[in-house]
């Protein structure tokens, strides 16, 4: 795959409302850490458009804590960019309105369980609530709403309740994304034969219920043996994509943020690019040997990555084969 920056997560701000026990950005979260400004963060916009980037999803941190947030949406949206941005759902409804007014059709909302057991995840009390009364209010103003759900063991046993909740309430797309965890005695991170159990439940979900909502599971490893889309299986890290820090620092991964490779206030988007260290990261690391080593090239990253501190190809893979 030729390298060509398209996708950049764009993290906005270190300011956030909750505190949760999934969090890879929960070393970083403060009040007081060094952030762009409004002119900065519209400067970054315009270098990345200037690159060719495509696609952005602003993130955080919770996005909506930043007072200019709809400034910066808009900014990005009237350079061209295919827009989007992820929320946890605790300040959607006192910004009901603006999101309305600013045309904004479509975002993604965190949901990792249903009713006491995501507040307890997340560490609100009655927040869920407050996510399933957002995406109500958001539905009926035609916003398209994404779900997305980090799979725990924490979670590992509820994905129908989940899976309900979307259908009930009009969810486009439920995405299930792996955790990435801080170390390997995480009490969080499932077993290797758990994710494969679990996954290929959800595989099973996904074939049989036909319905919205889309059900889209990161590094679906049975596409291997029953190929519909190779491209889903590969880290896009420094191929097609990077993140953007709230600093402007930029790693070539959003849930790895000690590989620094340079900030975007003081480099182009091409020097950045061009770094050493996002040109190594985006080379494949997959067994030559593997019969299915060409189609998703290693997998993700990122998990052996926070087990060993080095890229690598993903250990939870179960269908290699040689």
């Amino acid at each position: 795959m030729k390298r060509k920056l398209v996708e950049v997560a764009f993290e906005v701000t270190y300011k956030c409302n909750l505190r949760c026990s999934h969090c890879y950005n929960i070393k970083n979260l403060a009040k007081d850490k060094d952030e762009l400004n409004t002119a900065e963060v519209f400067l970054a916009l315009q270098k990345l458009k200037k690159a060719g980037v495509e696609k952005i999803k602003f993130g955080g941190g919770e996005p909506l804590l930043r007072l200019d947030f709809f400034q910066i949406y808009n900014h990005a949206r009237e350079l061209g960019f295919d827009v989007n941005f992820s929320s946890n759902g605790l300040l959607i409804l006192p910004n009901m309105k603006r999101i309305i007014d600013n045309y904004i059709d479509k975002l993604q909302i965190s949901l990792d369980n249903v009713d006491q057991k995501h507040d307890l995840f997340r560490g609100k009390k009655g927040l869920f609530s407050i996510v399933e009364e957002s995406i109500k209010e958001l539905t009926k103003h035609h916003v398209k709403i994404n779900i997305a759900t980090t799979l725990t063991n924490d979670n590992k046993d509820d994905l129908e309740g989940i899976y309900s909740f979307c259908k009930e309430n009009n969810v486009a797309r439920w995405k299930i994304m792996k955790y990435i965890p801080k170390d390997l005695f995480d009490n969080l991170l499932i077993s290797k034969k758990d994710y494969e159990t679990t996954i290929n439940k959800l595989l099973e979900m996904k074939n049989n219920y036909a319905e919205s909502p889309e059900i889209i599971v990161a590094r679906e490893f049975n596409l291997i043996k029953t190929p519909k889309d190779y491209n889903d299986m590969q880290c896009f890290g420094g191929k097609s994509f990077f993140s953007l820090k709230p600093n402007g620092m930029v790693t070539p991964c959003s849930y790895i943020d000690n590989i620094d490779c340079g900030n975007i206030k003081t480099l182009s988007v091409g020097e950045i690019w061009n770094n050493p260290k996002i040109v190594e990261f985006s080379e494949d690391c997959y067994d030559k040997n593997c019969l299915f080593g060409d189609k998703c090239f290693g997998g993700c990253k990122a998990l052996n990555y926070k087990l060993t501190n080095n890229p690598g190809c993903d250990p939870y893979c179960w269908v290699k084969k040689s």
